[in-house]
């Protein structure tokens, strides 16, 4: 196989009959010695020069010494483990630097190399993901020639002249904490620009718009609760996202992460409160649209899963315990309030999709789902989610709602709900307003219980208002959307009990 020298300026070729005699050498196995041989050569590892195995450094620029001794008839040269190339026409004949003087600080060209000689690996690898430090300041001296018939407030930069360019390399090595420092603000100030959660930590309000959480510290919390399972998901495709599979089996081969778990959070957060596209999340993490969908779509799986085993349905000590005055006065037996809500979806194009999710009370496509909140006003239950077309006692007996319940609770319900017999088979009661069953008007006695029940079943249409600030169910539902919907509803009925406070009213 052919080979040619990598140094710069060095024309050596196997294949060449003035290089017969000459031996090519790769560049070592051990990574301390090939950055040692790339510092030596004066060359950067970037898009112009990469190692691979078969680049090679001729024998030309190796000393005898630092060859292993061989017998005289063996042509094949081996190189000492510690050997470094270190002859180059730079190194060679070199004319001895002229006197050096002090001069007035000046002002360097705008773009400056950084010197291969000042640890330029470990440079390469701080400026790898920020922009380059145009400008060195502050300089105190500047070592110039001394030649009167030149001018000294320039210097040529022509890349022809090596003794130029080793001058202004040595001039513009800045000192390694400095490097640091510079890299730290950098990242903070390119941070800052950026559409990150890092951009909005010190300020409460914008987190409360883009998440609902009410500061970073409750959303840092939230996400500690997420810990260590987030650290270890896989993207996974929308081919699988309705499969019912855990999130911790799901695997999909991509693309690694490019965001940390932290900020894949963020991005869910901001498309479940603010229904932003795919799209436009993607234009704003400069991250394609596929990307974007393979991060929600694992979140949503994980968050949906995650959740879901957190119990939120309390024991009826803890209800009596934090039950409101108003409740202990009133109704003391009330173990939840229940109450359906719809959401508006895409028309299906199927015939039959069409009929099943027509909601006569919406006069639209709906999806359909029940919450319960217990008295002192956290959502306690969450239904799956069913057709519009479902009715509100059909989707109370499907739902498991009624085998939460225990003899002796009162559950609270607008007239809709005709569940009284499902619910005195378990010997709870149905605390409801009053129908006028054939009667002209109520009695003072009826129209009082009517309007102390009214007013206390407010508070779970306030619930179900707060779980619709997550505008991604209370704008128009694209069918795409549809085979996630119900982790949709999941998350966000849960996130209203993360991000509220739990006290919808005013009086304990």
């Amino acid at each position: 196989m052919p080979h040619h020298c990598c140094v710069p300026k060095c024309t050596s070729d196997s294949r060449l009959a003035s290089c017969t005699g000459l031996s090519f050498h790769s560049f070592p196995k051990d990574k301390e010695r090939t950055k040692q041989w790339i510092i030596a050569i004066r060359r950067d590892i970037g898009p112009d020069f990469r190692l691979s195995t078969s680049t090679r450094v001729c024998s030309l620029h190796f000393d005898e010494n630092a060859y292993m001794p061989t017998a005289p008839y063996r042509q094949l040269k081996r190189l000492k483990r510690d050997a470094v190339p270190t002859k180059f026409d730079w190194t060679i004949n070199k004319e001895p630097r002229r006197k050096l003087f002090r001069a007035k600080p000046m002002s360097l060209p705008t773009k400056v190399q950084l010197s291969d000689s000042v640890d330029s690996h470990k440079v390469h690898e701080s400026y790898a993901s920020l922009p380059f430090v145009n400008t060195v300041e502050n300089r105190d001296e500047t070592e110039v020639n001394e030649d009167h018939n030149e001018p000294t407030d320039e210097l040529n930069t022509s890349s022809s002249s090596d003794d130029s360019l080793t001058n202004m390399e040595e001039a513009a090595s800045p000192d390694k904490s400095q490097i640091q420092q510079t890299n730290i603000q950098l990242l903070h100030l390119r941070n800052r620009e950026k559409f990150t959660i890092l951009r909005f930590s010190n300020s409460d309000s914008d987190i409360r718009y883009y998440t609902g959480f009410s500061t970073y510290s409750a959303l840092t919390c939230f996400y500690s609760f997420l810990l260590p399972a987030a650290n270890f998901l896989y993207y996974v495709g929308t081919e699988n996202t309705s499969s019912g599979t855990p999130y911790a089996l799901l695997n999909k081969r991509g693309p690694s992460r490019t965001l940390s778990p932290m900020e894949e959070l963020f991005i869910t957060l901001v498309r479940l409160r603010k229904g932003l596209s795919e799209k436009l999340i993607g234009d704003l993490y400069n991250l394609s649209e596929g990307t974007i969908s393979r991060i929600l779509n694992t979140w949503i799986i994980f968050l949906s899963e995650r959740l879901k085993s957190f119990p939120i349905w309390p024991s009826k000590d803890h209800v009596k315990e934090s039950m409101p005055t108003f409740f202990k006065d009133s109704y003391p037996t009330t173990r939840a309030i229940i109450d359906c809500t719809e959401m508006f979806i895409e028309q299906p194009s199927a015939a039959d999709c069409q009929r099943e999710t027509f909601s006569s009370y919406k006069h639209h496509n709906t999806a359909k789902g029940l919450i319960a909140i217990s008295p002192s006003g956290q959502i306690s239950f969450i239904s799956s989610l069913y057709a519009g077309r479902c009715s509100d006692k059909k989707i109370v007996r499907h739902c498991g709602f009624l085998d939460l319940l225990e003899e002796g609770d009162g559950v609270m319900a607008d007239r809709g709900f005709d569940i009284a017999p499902d619910l005195q088979q378990r010997g709870a009661t149905l605390i409801m307003p009053s129908f006028l069953q054939g009667k002209d008007q109520f009695t003072v006695e009826q129209l009082s219980e009517s309007r102390k029940i009214a007013t206390v079943r407010v508070h779970v249409e306030r619930a179900v208002r707060k779980v619709k600030e997550f505008e991604i169910l209370s704008n128009r539902i694209p069918i795409t959307l549809c085979p996630m919907l119900d982790k949709i509803w999941i998350i966000c009925c849960h996130l209203a009990n993360f991000t509220g406070s739990g006290k919808l009213y005013k009086s304990a």
